[in-house]
């Protein structure tokens, strides 16, 4: 079992349970010298190496094998699943991070806003964008 740092739409439960089928446990984290900005032409968010600054997120605990491959499917090519260290309340731990390695030219100057994903977005992403990687992953995987 691994952890993953979570920081952008798979901070929704309803995405993540969505994906996997499961339910994992959650503690807050943050991830130093990264900065999250928005995909220009998308409604996520990357994050990028930045001396300095942190990424505010989830760590979600214990993610299997069969869920770990689900996420990394969902992400896509334009992130690379590396593991880096991020800090609990009073510990830090290694987990699994999808870090942006596209054109860094492709995100937004701005961060990505959480709250304005789960007004305009979020229902779209529950009907359609789970499901349908759900059984793209399961037609190309099982």
């Amino acid at each position: 079992m691994q952890h993953v740092f979570v920081y952008g739409t798979l901070l929704f439960p309803e995405i993540l349970e969505g994906l996997t089928g499961r339910t994992f446990s959650v503690q807050k984290a943050e991830l130093f010298n990264f900065k999250r900005l928005r995909v220009a032409e998308g409604d996520y968010p990357a994050i990028i190496v930045a001396e300095g600054e942190s990424v505010s997120g989830m760590l979600v605990l214990n993610v299997d094998a069969r869920s770990m491959e689900l996420l990394r499917f969902y992400e896509g090519e334009d992130y690379d699943c590396r593991k880096l260290e991020v800090k609990l309340k009073k510990q830090s731990v290694f987990a699994h991070v999808f870090t942006w390695n596209n054109d860094p030219g492709l995100l937004t100057e701005s961060d990505w806003n959480l709250k304005n994903f789960e007004q305009h977005f979020l229902q779209d992403y529950i009907r359609y964008v789970v499901p349908e990687t759900v059984a793209e992953f399961t037609k190309l995987f099982s």
